[in-house]
Order: structure tokens, then sequence, then C-alpha cells
């Protein structure tokens, strides 16, 4: 992964609004999963730190909103394919004080609709939502 990576933000809330059906009709289904490799550090650590059982972190997914995106960007391990980015802000309890806490959120679907949570952990740099 070389250069800075491009933002995409030409889309109209009825384009999101109808991915992120897509998204949430195969989390309901199962059909998904969030990336905990060993690459895949933060998003354990995150997951670990909040005790974020599976249906927390489903429950979490299906509460995002077109309001929460932020931008697209093209994947590099797989180059017909867009990464969809949203941040969304969430209470979460950290062993048992209540948080507010940002959560990055980015978004593969695969074939069969299939959904890969590729990021989820806290935002690593300021990021805007698209749409105010």
């Amino acid at each position: 992964m070389s250069g800075n990576t491009f933002k995409y933000t030409n889309y109209t809330k009825e384009e999101i609004k109808e991915y992120l059906d897509i998204v949430k009709n195969s989390i309901r289904k199962g059909n998904f999963t969030i990336c905990t490799t060993e690459k895949n550090e933060k998003n354990r650590n995150f997951i670990a730190k909040y005790k974020l059982d599976s249906n927390k972190q489903k429950q979490m997914l299906i509460e995002l909103e077109v309001n929460d995106f932020c931008y697209t960007a093209d994947n590099y391990n797989n180059p017909e394919e867009m990464l969809y980015i949203f941040c969304r802000e969430y209470e979460l309890n950290n062993w048992g004080k209540i948080e507010i806490v940002k959560v990055y959120i980015k978004i593969a679907i695969k074939k069969e609709n299939f959904v890969v949570i590729v990021s989820f952990h806290k935002p690593e740099k300021n990021i805007e939502k698209l749409f105010l």
C-alpha cells in the first residue's frame, strides 16, 4: 500500500441508503465478519477493551445510518472493490464506565453480499461525515 488514499465523495444519500440496506440485510442474516486476524490488531483490541460480544457488534453495525457515511476509498487488495467508510458515536461500557466513543467502520461487500468489516475501532485521525 503506497501513496495516499483517494477519498471519493460523489454520492447521494439515496446511493448510501441502498448500500446500507444491503449491508444491514446481510448482517441480520449473519452473512458478515469483522476482521480480527493478526493483521487487524486494532479491531481485536477495540472489541476486547469494550467487551463487545457478537450481538453487540451486530447491533452497532445495524445502527449505522446514511449520515454516518464519510467517503469511499480504493481497496488495494482488490482493485474492483470500493471500501465504504463510516464513523458513528456509540455509548460503550469500558469496565463499568460508560463512554461516548467514535467508531471508525470500513466495510467491503464481497460476492453474494457477504459483508466484511475491515476496520472497527476508534478513528486514528479526524474524519468528517459527508452529509451533515
